[in-house]
């Protein structure tokens, strides 16, 4: 069980993000929701859940949890290197001609990931390969981080701390 205790959020180590998803394989789209939790500073622990509609030739969801490390830092991004694992649900396996289609599967990803490491709105690219399926995703999408400091937050804080009263003076 994961706990998030009051300094985790107040250093900016909390997050939640969505994101859109294309599948090369199966010509899918999808979204993705995912909490980030930063317990050390190049590393994240990230559960997320992931959905493509009926409308794709594959109707399935996700649920899993990936682990990022930050490898390389430029300015304000950050590149990483995750390992995602997850339960699969394929909703129309049944229409599949595949021998090993079935509702219930294991889903273990490795991949690379872009990230913008400053501010509280932090963009993310991803891309990741499914061994098994031999299937690769790349996933758009934007997190807020609570608790964060960007420029705007610091520049109002100061001000707060450096404006007096001219009656106290």
């Amino acid at each position: 069980m994961l706990i998030i205790n009051i300094t985790q959020i107040r250093a900016g180590g909390v997050g939640f993000g969505a994101s859109v998803i294309y599948n090369f394989q199966t010509e899918s789209f999808g979204s993705g929701l995912r909490v980030n939790f930063k317990p050390f500073k190049r590393f994240r622990i990230v559960p997320q859940a992931a959905y493509y509609p009926s409308f794709n030739k594959i109707h399935e969801y996700y649920a899993g949890l990936s682990f990022e490390l930050d490898v390389y830092r430029i300015k304000k991004y950050s590149f990483y290197l995750l390992a995602h694992g997850a339960y699969n649900g394929w909703i129309n396996s049944e229409n599949s001609k595949l021998e090993k289609a079935k509702y219930s599967n294991a889903a273990i990803e490795g991949g690379i990931g872009l990230v913008r490491n400053k501010g509280c709105w932090r963009p993310f690219l991803e891309w990741r390969y499914n061994a098994w399926w031999k299937e690769g995703n790349l996933r758009l999408g934007i997190m807020y981080v609570f608790g964060c400091n960007d420029k705007y937050s610091d520049l109002n804080s100061r001000r707060r701390r450096t404006v007096s009263c001219p009656a106290y003076n």
